[in-house]
């Protein structure tokens, strides 16, 4: 198998026949909209990593209990999966509050890993067809997991990515309604960088290849590849190439397809670019990224004295991305990459049964 830096290379994401097949089947375009006359019937589970904020994850949370889905539908055709990275916060009272919703899986891990093996214990754990990765600090509108499932409902070997709109919580409590706490106004996808980010001179040193011209000026990410159909083959925008534009802050795939390429890479440590590297062998391995308007989020606001621990954090990553691209593909089955999770959290976790699926 070549290497994933030339599997790049190569890689159209000119998603044209699928979003063409798609508009014929739902009537709708598959960059935005939602059409709630087709019934979904795909499974999915939703990956939370859970660390420090537990306000922002009981507004995540709380979102998802809104969702506007038959009722039946969330208890057997959705799973919330929250891991505890490492923090003694205890979330027994909000999980209880969301089981009245949704099945729940609770997972804890001894010491705080990072987001790339947190979510990798999540996977284990997960049953269902389709994975929606969220943060814990995403609020979601009532239409979120409608408008992601739906896309896979129709089309397969696509990677669906929704937009953020930073907020601080006191921003987002006067988008509120008062009784019920639900989304009354929506977020805004323009305010997501990949609508539009100034490229600062300062970034010269993390993107040392880059020509000078690349710095210093604005760049719009979605106009200028026409909705990423024209971002592949390594194409750079700004300082990006498409693996860039998938976040798991709000994101979603078949389950099949991040097993196959093996997950997160757990040699990423820290904040950033885990989940770079997981979109870029996703794109290898032959699925298209395609943007979802209609599924923007808010993204509650981090304290800003962490900012330069996750500048430092960027920096390593990149170096770390940066040589896995020199590596093979390579492709695990499910069994094979389950027992291998196995043994690497036997003695992270604790006191969870062994994931189903699994011989003794």
């Amino acid at each position: 198998m070549p290497s994933l830096q030339k599997l790049l290379s190569i890689k159209s994401n000119d998603y044209t026949k699928l979003a063409n097949v798609f508009k014929e089947k739902t009537g709708i375009n598959i960059i935005n909209g939602i059409n709630k006359k087709i019934p979904l019937t795909k499974s999915c589970s939703i990956i939370i990593p859970f660390y420090r904020n537990f306000i922002f994850l009981k507004r995540n949370l709380t979102s998802l209990q809104y969702q506007n889905l038959p009722s039946d539908f969330k208890r057997n055709k959705v799973e919330i999966i929250i891991i505890n990275d490492g923090s003694s916060i205890n979330l027994k009272r909000i999980i209880q509050q969301t089981r009245k919703f949704y099945s729940v899986v609770y997972l804890k891990l001894k010491k705080n890993y990072g987001r790339a093996i947190a979510r990798n214990l999540g996977l284990l754990y997960a049953q269902n067809e389709i994975i929606i990765f969220l943060d814990e600090d995403i609020v979601v509108p009532k239409d979120f997991l409608a408008t992601h499932l739906l896309r896979h409902e129709v089309i397969d070997k696509c990677i669906i990515v929704g937009f953020r709109h930073n907020i601080t919580l006191k921003e987002l409590v006067l988008r509120l309604d008062d009784l019920k706490q639900k989304i009354v106004k929506l977020p805004d996808y323009k305010k997501d960088f990949r609508y539009k980010k100034f490229i600062p001179s300062e970034w010269k040193d993390i993107y040392k290849d880059l020509p000078p011209d690349s710095f210093n000026k604005m760049c719009y990410p979605l106009k200028e590849s026409n909705y990423f159909k024209d971002f592949g083959k390594g194409k750079v925008l700004g300082v990006w190439e498409l693996p860039f534009m998938f976040l798991t802050s709000n994101t979603s795939v078949s389950r099949k397809f991040v097993l196959e390429v093996g997950g997160f890479d757990m040699r990423f440590r820290g904040w950033g670019l885990e989940d770079v590297h997981l979109g870029a062998k996703l794109i290898a391995r032959g699925l298209y990224l395609i943007p979802n308007l209609h599924a923007t989020v808010y993204h509650l606001i981090k304290r800003p004295s962490l900012k330069e621990k996750k500048i430092e954090d960027y920096k390593r990553n990149f170096k770390i991305y940066k040589k896995l691209k020199n590596e093979n593909l390579s492709f695990l089955n499910e069994a094979q990459w389950k027992e291998k999770m196995i043994k690497y959290f036997a003695s992270k976790t604790l006191g969870h049964d062994k994931p189903q699926g699994i011989q003794n």
